[in-house]
């Protein structure tokens, strides 16, 4: 990583990191869920701008929240703090990082240019929790916590609640609808829930096709030619 800043969002700091530099509208990824910075390759990036990595609350090097309290709303916080460091900028979630890239898209229209989607891990309210893998994955959580007791960096085990925090499908369409552009990467038959539901909608663009993750900012180099030019919208 070329440079790391530490970002004041609410009571805790994240972690932001340049990835490469540029010349041009910075892009900020969003790792999905148990993931970090690091997961991202950017080398082969057509990206023109800078490329840009948060490291979400309980993830890589940000702040763990004492008893957990994990949300898809405080990790949009994050994300905008670390926005606001950039300026203007497009987004690139995964998975969780996709929902939050949604949330903040939706939210700051005036800021974030656009915003591409892929599937990945923590995809909130896609299917019905699974009551018993919640229980089995809670036993599994509280070892690690013990384990992990004094540890403030790396991924706390509490994020793991995210897996079953639902969302209903109209709550993110309405954050799609404000959103200056979206991109949706990933083949509908494998798109359900709110993915489905903002796919559906107008002036989304839909690929059927979806990469890697790590290579997020390879897949991200559409967005430049595909969102609205400023003061558009």
């Amino acid at each position: 990583m070329e440079k790391s800043q530490r970002v004041k969002s609410g009571r805790h700091e994240v972690a932001l990191h340049r990835l490469r530099a540029g010349v041009g509208t910075p892009l900020l990824l969003i790792h999905e869920l148990e993931g970090s910075s690091i997961d991202f390759v950017v080398d082969d990036s057509p990206w023109p701008g800078p490329i840009y990595a948060i490291d979400l609350a309980g993830h890589g090097e940000s702040d763990w929240l004492s008893g957990g309290g994990y949300s898809p709303e405080l990790y949009a916080a994050d994300v905008d703090a670390a926005a606001a460091e950039l300026g203007r900028c497009q987004l690139a979630g995964v998975g969780l990082g996709a929902y939050v890239a949604l949330l903040v898209a939706g939210s700051r229209p005036d800021a974030i240019e656009g915003a591409l989607l892929v599937p990945g891990r923590g995809g909130i309210g896609v299917s019905a929790p699974d009551i018993a893998a919640i229980v089995e994955r809670s036993d599994a959580t509280l070892a690690q916590l013990e384990a992990s007791r004094g540890a403030t960096r790396g991924t706390d085990p509490m994020v793991v609640t995210l897996e079953s925090d639902a969302r209903p499908d109209d709550y993110a369409a309405a954050f799609a609808r404000r959103a200056r552009h979206l991109v949706i990467a990933g083949p509908p038959e494998s798109l359900s829930g709110w993915w489905s539901a903002v796919r559906r909608l107008p002036g989304v663009t839909c690929l059927s096709r979806a990469g890697e993750p790590s290579a997020l900012a390879a897949e991200a180099s559409g967005l430049d030619s595909l969102s609205p030019a400023p003061g558009d919208g």
